[in-house]
């Protein structure tokens, strides 16, 4: 292979990191960390696209980013119909003419504690089968069949880039002494925990990137995954201590820190980068 004759990146970082008038879809989009994605996008100048299942969750997020000077839109979409993500994407496709990044942020997890009640925190002998199916049918099934059909897309224009959002847990146990009651730290414990199908999930979401990345390397396509630890939301003071403990730089994560991870892995300047696992969590992984 001549080197001399293929494209030369943008020396400048700054023409890098540029997402100007990128079309960037977000499952998950209105929810915690996918706002987060959203605005740190739409900052380096793309146009990103929300997908989530509620409608209401939807508009609140668009005027948000719509305040603070940002376009955006979004769609109400189940990622567990493939009808249903055949046919939005097919109108985002039709209305923008092309998607330039496919972030998979969407995934059954804290925030669905009220839809899954007291069994999401049962333990592993009581663990409910419907909960650890709607787990899969969410975090992997769901993710499959958007990527596949944005993959359509991507391939169709010899370009793309598809990030997943897996998390540390994927690559460690949870420390389930985090959730219970701990006399030598005057801890009472916690109402949550971390159930089983959230971290098997979340390690297929590793498999599944490095088999695409090699699967579309030839089309243009690279596919990358992060994995953060936790990302701080008012928690309990005591349990950001007990999790804290475990982390060699002493904290959780702000949500503003998976910001910058999310747009280097969407731009150029990580276009010699594909298969990857970005670790955000404070090097809680290497203890």
């Amino acid at each position: 292979m001549d080197m001399t004759k293929l494209p030369r990146p943008e020396s400048s970082v700054k023409k890098q990191l540029d997402l100007t008038d990128k079309i960037i879809v977000i499952t998950g989009g209105a929810g915690f960390l996918g706002m987060n994605f959203s605005e740190a996008v739409a900052e380096m100048g793309a146009l990103p696209v929300l997908l989530d299942i509620n409608e209401k969750d939807i508009k609140e997020a668009v005027n948000i980013l719509s305040k603070k000077g940002y376009k955006s839109d979004g769609f109400v979409i189940n990622i567990t119909d493939k009808n249903d993500v055949q046919r939005v994407i097919k109108n985002i496709e039709e209305k923008y003419k092309c998607i330039n990044v496919l972030i998979n942020s969407a995934a059954f997890a804290m925030k669905n504690l009220q839809a899954g009640g007291d069994g999401f925190f049962a333990p592993f002998e009581e663990y409910e089968e419907d909960l650890w199916q709607i787990s899969l049918d969410v975090n992997l099934t769901g993710t499959f069949l958007i990527t596949q059909a944005v993959g359509k897309v991507m391939k169709a224009q010899h370009a793309g880039v598809v990030i997943n959002v897996a998390s540390d847990v994927a690559l460690i146990s949870p420390d389930h002494r985090i959730y219970v009651p701990d006399e030598h730290f005057d801890y009472k414990g916690v109402a949550f925990n971390t159930p089983i199908a959230y971290p098997v999930t979340k390690a297929g979401i590793l498999s599944f990137t490095r088999y695409l990345a090699t699967y579309w390397a030839k089309d243009g396509i690279r596919v990358n995954s992060i994995s953060p630890a936790g990302v701080y939301k008012n928690h309990d003071p005591k349990f950001v201590e007990q999790l804290a403990f475990r982390i060699p730089l002493g904290r959780m994560a702000f949500p503003e820190e998976l910001k910058g991870p999310i747009v280097f892995l969407a731009s150029d300047a990580s276009s010699f980068m594909t298969g990857a696992n970005l670790i955000i969590d404070g090097g809680r992984t290497i203890w």
